[in-house]
């Protein structure tokens, strides 16, 4: 019986796979996202875009909400969102650097204009970071 139920799941899993495969929507298959012919993987730089056609790399970004708005606008033939994905996505990689930092400086800091400083550095670039990742967010929401 349990075989019986095996195949039963395997050949639904197929189906799903299938009808996924035709409609814009992410889902995701082993350890990676895919939407229609994009697969998207986390890596240790950030996540990897892939092109499962050609199977070519297509580019990597720091955040998985830029990966999948590029996926989206791909799938959509809406190629000239993507250089501004990516730039938003580097802002957004730089900001969160510049946070790590101020937080780094305002924990080792003995003195407290450096602690004030770095605390302010840190609110501005954490500020920052989570406007460009809403803006990303335009991308996959709004349109």
């Amino acid at each position: 019986m349990s075989s019986d139920n095996l195949t039963l799941a395997k050949e639904l899993e197929q189906i799903i796979s299938a009808g996924l495969e035709s409609v814009a929507l992410p889902y995701q298959k082993g350890n990676s996202i895919r939407l229609k012919h994009i697969a998207i993987r986390k890596h240790k730089n950030g996540y990897r875009l892939f092109d499962t056609k050609t199977n070519s790399h297509i580019l990597t970004t720091f955040c998985k909400t830029a990966a999948l708005a590029i996926a989206k606008n791909i799938v959509e033939n809406n190629r000239n969102s993507v250089e501004e994905i990516k730039r938003l996505d580097d802002r957004v990689a730089k900001y969160y650097m510049d946070a790590v930092f101020s937080k780094r400086s305002y924990e080792v800091s003995t003195d407290w204009n450096k602690k004030e400083n770095a605390e302010i550095l840190f609110d501005i670039a954490l500020d920052k970071a989570w406007a460009s990742l809403s803006s990303i967010e335009t991308f996959i929401f709004d349109k």
